[in-house]
């Protein structure tokens, strides 16, 4: 199968997922090689993610260092992408999952896609309606994302709700503490 059929497999697999479809996870290639390919996600989501940086250098200081900024930035998103991964391969054994490692990871990769896809049409809603509030869609945005990376988790791991809810917040906590340490490092603040 071609990366180009893989990916669209995959993606409507996360949009039937996200529908509450279990069937959607059919169209996933569950393979060492299907798992490797997952991260392609990666390179679909970048365009978004140096945008969104890209625009927040908008209400930037005149003397604030750009360069080191988006360079930083890109190394953090490398290591997001990298960082969870290596982390669930520990975890996954513990909780007597490690198995289902591989289908976890790919559904989770290709699911950042349609992640990243609401989060903009939050933000495009915050753009059009400023007076409702552009944080108010940004957060409702997250909140059904990570409801969205539990179900998932709950659907490949089978594991309980409280399980899953702790492997998705990990992720959220491990992103954050990543990218704080990424602008901490970009501003020349880190201690």
């Amino acid at each position: 199968m071609s990366i180009q059929t893989e990916t669209l497999r995959a993606l409507y697999g996360t949009w039937r997922i996200a529908r509450g479809d279990a069937n959607g996870l059919g169209f996933f290639e569950f393979s060492i090689n299907g798992f490797w390919r997952s991260f392609f996600a990666a390179v679909i989501v970048f365009p978004a993610f140096a945008f969104l940086r890209w625009h927040d250098l908008g209400e930037a200081p005149q003397d604030f260092p750009v360069g080191r900024y988006m360079t930083v930035e890109v190394i953090a998103y490398v290591i997001k992408w990298v960082a969870f991964p290596l982390v669930m391969l520990h975890i996954l054994p513990m909780l007597g999952r490690a198995e289902r490692y591989i289908n976890f990871i790919t559904v989770y990769n290709w699911s950042s896609v349609l992640q990243m896809a609401v989060y903009l049409v939050a933000l495009t809603f915050g753009v059009l309606f400023p007076s409702l509030g552009a944080g108010g869609f940004v957060m409702v945005a997250v909140i059904a994302m990570l409801v969205y990376g539990v179900y998932i988790a709950r659907l490949t791991l089978s594991v309980p709700l409280p399980t899953a809810s702790a492997i998705v917040m990990a992720d959220f906590l491990l992103s954050m503490v990543i990218t704080s340490i990424g602008i901490r490092l970009a501003i020349g603040q880190l201690f």
